[in-house]
């Protein structure tokens, strides 16, 4: 009894992890074929500070600044009550710049 219990554990882990191996080669496929507005940038910014990395390898900038870096392709306006200000929302590989020294 203990022996089907410990082969129904193997089992089931294993098909966990492959299922998890599938969903990032699934991901990793949809990145490398640039599907949609997905396309990559292959520079770096001046700064950010808030790179944020996600499991494909790939970052985002979710600064919020007066003007966007000439780096980025993409330049969103973000509404705010006091000013127009703008986000890169492009994606990088690799790190999205270097830390911003000033707050």
């Amino acid at each position: 009894m203990k022996s089907s219990t410990l082969m129904v554990t193997l089992v089931l882990q294993a098909v966990l992890v492959m299922g998890i191996f599938a969903a990032v080669a699934k991901e990793n496929a949809a990145v490398g074929e640039n599907k949609g507005n997905r396309e990559t940038n292959g520079g770096k910014l001046k700064c950010c500070r808030n790179c944020n990395f996600s499991f494909s390898g790939l970052y985002t900038c979710d600064d919020v600044v007066k003007k966007c870096d000439r780096v980025c392709k993409s330049c969103a306006v973000v509404k705010t009550h006091s000013a127009k200000l703008y986000q890169c929302t492009d994606t990088f590989l690799g790190m999205c710049g270097p830390a911003c020294k000033h707050h």
